[in-house]
């Protein structure tokens, strides 16, 4: 919050007790006999200033070098500089003028005059600081929204496209950086963007939404102008001297209704930015109503995924591993379902991707690994052995430093041995970052858990993981196998896969089996166990415990 204090920069002693006597009524004041000392006292209460009284004749540093210096700071920019002066020249008034002076005073000492205008410009900076972004100079996001309002309601027989821009990974940018490496990228994007859409069309709005966000409203009449103008964007701000990497992310609207609150035009835009995000070449996006149809239902799953976890709407199925030899029912992988009070299911395809990213798949991992200790601590207390039971451990729990303690405390709380809990982590999660994977499987192992790598084969760097991590199960997907039959590449890559666990002293499932002449194959290949439709698909809790009694 701006203070309230006029800082009177003059060598004069009188003038600066003349200035005080006629200001102190309704303003604190500051005082400084030439610009070195004003430039100290802004350094140390810039946010406490509201204006400067500026002389131009000084020694040490005068008003005019004064004037360069406030010019050149963008922190100084919004304090209205008024010069007081005994020289009615032109030339002078000018020269002031271009270096950022406000207005002027004559050394008349007329009390009303001084107020009235020391008011004016103050209520002036005040009215800017709503308009413009104070760090950019564009317009604030206030302003921006009120200027495409008018643009879209005074312009008829044209298309308008509103345009989402911001830097990609700025977070990152301003973390490594620093803040005013940020502040500079910014600065040099809205350059950019100004320089841009002035050559282009001086019709357009453009403003700074807020951090790296930026807002853009343009006439077009075919979508290549569009993308013209994003290029040539793209291309001053690549001049930009920088050592890291730097890319931006566009939202593309095509406005259809102009009379559609500008808000809601910038959050459909966003909309489409939010295509670009985590996706490797991808840059641009236009929005489409499927687009929106799909984030709607996105954001429905996130309204309702507390009180699903609290209502235990999550259902847990069993889909059972068979062992080869004996082709009985060997354990099974814990899977989860959503299971809403009206009966409808929601597929895992659909809202497992929305929990991984927005973070909520750890609460239900955790829901999942909870069932299975008490449906394991069930079977205990019934005098039965269970088969192990392997849950899906995401990546983002294992960055999650209270992971093991938690995994520990739960199979300690249900008096659960280990070894009936086996832990299915996916091929990658290992890419990510290979010593805290290596951590966390070297602890988990000490604790007396078996590690099953899933969907092996699925990535680029499964043999690494197999060199430098201790597994005990590798999970291939029937994938590789096509219904070509046994002699195509894809079978030789499952034969070779299983040769090489072998000699790795670890087990082999095969996951996604369907058809009996895969079955046959695996057979002959000496694969350990089978998961897919041929033999079971995923089941309720009971059914698979009755099939498990039955073996």
């Amino acid at each position: 919050m701006r203070g309230n204090n006029i800082l009177i920069v003059d060598d004069g002693k009188l003038n600066r007790t003349s200035f005080t006597a006629i200001l102190k009524d309704e303003y604190g004041v500051l005082e400084a006999e030439n610009g070195e000392k004003a430039l100290e006292i802004l350094a140390k209460r810039k946010n406490s200033i509201v204006l400067i009284i500026l002389d131009l004749i000084m020694p040490v540093m005068d008003g005019y070098e004064f004037l360069k210096v406030y010019r050149s700071m963008d922190e100084y920019r919004y304090i209205p500089v008024i010069v007081s002066t005994t020289n009615d020249d032109a030339e002078n008034e000018r020269r002031c003028l271009e270096l950022g002076a406000w207005d002027f005073i004559p050394k008349t000492f007329h009390p009303e005059i001084i107020r009235f205008r020391v008011r004016n410009a103050i209520e002036k900076s005040k009215v800017r600081l709503l308009e413009y972004d104070s760090l950019t100079e564009i317009y604030s996001q206030q302003k921006f929204f009120q200027m495409t309002r008018e643009l879209l309601d005074n312009t008829e027989d044209e298309h308008f496209a509103f345009i989402h821009f911001d830097i990609d990974r700025f977070k990152m940018i301003n973390s490594f950086y620093g803040a005013k490496e940020g502040d500079r990228l910014i600065c040099y994007v809205a350059n950019a963007i100004r320089s841009v859409m002035t050559e282009y069309d001086p019709r357009s709005t453009y403003g700074r939404i807020s951090g790296d966000v930026f807002g853009i409203c343009m006439p077009y009449k075919e979508l290549g102008d569009i993308y013209k103008v994003i290029e040539r964007i793209k291309e001053r701000i690549r001049k930009h001297t920088v050592h890291y990497y730097l890319e931006t992310c566009s939202g593309i609207y095509l406005i259809e209704d102009k009379e559609m609150d500008v808000s809601v035009i910038f959050d459909n835009a966003c909309m489409a930015a939010s295509q670009c995000k985590e996706k490797y070449m991808v840059h641009d996006a236009m929005y489409t109503k499927e687009l929106s149809e799909s984030l709607k239902r996105e954001q429905e799953i996130i309204d309702e995924m507390d009180a699903a976890l609290e209502q235990n709407q999550f259902v847990v199925y069993f889909q059972p591993k068979y062992e080869l030899e004996g082709l009985s029912p060997g354990g099974a992988e814990a899977l989860v379902r959503w299971q809403k009070p009206d009966g409808t299911l929601v597929s895992p395809g659909v809202f497992i991707p929305i929990f991984e990213k927005n973070g909520f798949i750890t609460k239900l991992d955790y829901y999942v690994w909870e069932k299975v200790c008490q449906f394991i601590r069930q079977e205990l207390d019934e005098g039965r052995k269970p088969a192990p039971i392997s849950v899906n451990v995401s990546r983002v729990n294992l960055y999650n430093p209270k992971f093991l303690d938690t995994l520990i405390d739960l199979v300690e709380k249900y008096k659960v041995p280990p070894q009936y809990l086996h832990l299915e982590l996916t091929e990658s999660v290992f890419s990510d970052n290979a010593s805290i994977i290596q951590d966390a499987v070297f602890y988990l192992h000490k604790a007396g858990f078996t590690i099953l790598m899933d969907d092996f084969g699925s990535g680029y760097s499964s043999l690494n993981v197999l060199k430098d991590v201790d597994l005990d199960v590798l999970k291939i997907d029937m994938k590789f196998f096509s219904k070509g039959g046994a002699a195509d590449k894809g079978a030789k890559i499952i034969e070779a896969v299983i040769k090489m666990a072998e000699s790795l002293n670890m087990t082999v499932i095969a996951e996604g089996v369907e058809e009996p002449e895969q079955v046959e194959f695996l057979t002959k290949l000496g694969c350990d166990y089978i998961q897919g439709y041929y033999f079971a698909k995923p089941m309720p809790q009971a059914q698979y415990q009755e099939l498990m009694k039955k073996k």
